[in-house]
């Protein structure tokens, strides 16, 4: 992790883009992270308004992004909870969510979630492995794709991480297909 984001920092890692589906992300994401969530007792769901929300982008880093937060999700969730990965339309901008009813981020922290090894929890992630660096290639690989990454969370309720990204051709799909991410934090 910390190799993927200096080579970015140098400049030396160019996306190789080509268009891809966020749906189909999201889905890969939780079929390889389900064995765990089930091992944990967790709860995991992969919903998607559209397969239509189509973005230009590099496959391996936004599928590393998506299966970043949802294998944060699932390991910073209590057994008998629940991770809900949803893929949406927000106009002209398609959005990946993973919310879950995990332990949740204290407010004063919220600002610094997306550093370099900057770990909230510091007895939990050490127990959970990890350098504190899995939201930092998030961030870098929705900035990288011309978006952004965001979170909202109340301790002890959850979180809902966020990537937002352009539409391919900045079209959004036809009206049934397009909703919108109006959801409380879980």
């Amino acid at each position: 992790d910390l190799f993927t984001l200096a080579r970015a920092d140098a400049g030396e890692r160019a996306l190789e883009r080509r268009p891809l589906y966020l749906d189909e992300l999201a889905s890969d994401s939780c079929r390889t992270l389900r064995p765990l969530a089930e091992q944990r007792g967790i709860a995991l769901e992969c919903e998607s308004g559209s397969t239509d929300l189509e973005v230009e982008g590099d496959d391996g880093v936004l599928r590393r992004a998506v299966l970043n937060l949802v294998d944060n999700a699932v390991k910073y969730t209590e057994p008998g909870g629940s991770v809900r990965v949803r893929v949406a339309c927000e106009g002209d901008r398609a959005r990946v969510d993973v919310a879950d009813t995990g332990v949740g981020i204290r407010p004063e922290e919220l600002e610094r979630i997306f550093e370099r090894f900057y770990r909230v929890d510091h007895a939990r992630t050490r127990s959970e492995g990890g350098a504190g660096l899995g939201l930092s290639i998030v961030r870098w690989a929705a900035e990288a794709h011309g978006g952004e990454a965001t979170v909202r969370s109340e301790p002890e309720r959850g979180s809902t991480f966020s990537i937002v990204l352009p539409l391919r051709g900045g079209t959004a799909p036809p009206a049934a297909a397009t909703s919108s991410p109006d959801e409380a934090v879980v």
